[in-house]
């Protein structure tokens, strides 16, 4: 049995910080370890190892594979190993898995590259997709609208990002770095 499950990803990034999601997979097994390393934020190599046994396993089922390859890209993120986290995004994809959640974790991934634009676009697929944490999209796109000099933009989502989660205090924290004028 799989379900949805907001597992928070924070990666220091520049002054930014960019947002991913695990998705849950239940259980004493491999996958339901993979899922734990990555919604704890367990940053080792080491944590790799349930996701590839899982991975390894004939009869893990589709659903528990597509999310495992997605456990292991958020894994990957918080290593800071951004290429293959977008690798092992895209199996997922491969074996049929779509979701908001992919999309925002790609623009996680985007944005650890510096492909700021692409970053922008996939955090806007997972807000149009039907994010239950819209918050995240929003704070990824928000970060890479700033690291491009969009400051109003920026802004803006972090705004929104806040307005989404008034209590995630990540989004708040960036909102404080702003001043504000009315231009006159």
């Amino acid at each position: 049995m799989t379900r949805l499950i907001a597992g928070v990803l924070i990666a220091c990034f520049w002054a930014g910080v960019a947002s991913a999601q695990s998705l849950v997979v239940i259980g004493e097994t491999p996958a339901a370890r993979c899922y734990d390393h990555a919604r704890w934020a367990r940053a080792h190599y080491s944590s790799l190892n349930a996701c590839d046994n899982a991975l390894a396993a004939d009869d893990l089922p589709l659903r528990d594979r597509q999310r495992t390859w997605v456990n292991r890209a958020v894994i990957n993120l918080h290593l800071g190993e951004a290429e293959e986290a977008l690798r092992n995004l895209d199996r997922a994809v491969e074996l049929g898995f779509e979701s908001p959640e992919i999309a925002m974790n790609r623009s996680a991934a985007l944005i650890r590259l510096s492909r700021f634009e692409e970053a922008i676009e996939a955090a806007t697929l997972a807000l149009e997709g039907g994010l239950a944490e819209v918050e995240k999209a929003y704070f990824n796109r928000a970060v890479a609208h700033e690291r491009l000099g969009r400051i109003a933009e920026a802004y803006a989502d972090f705004r929104a990002a806040s307005d989404a989660a008034p209590s995630w205090a990540a989004a708040r924290e960036q909102l404080d770095r702003f001043s504000v004028s009315n231009g006159t």
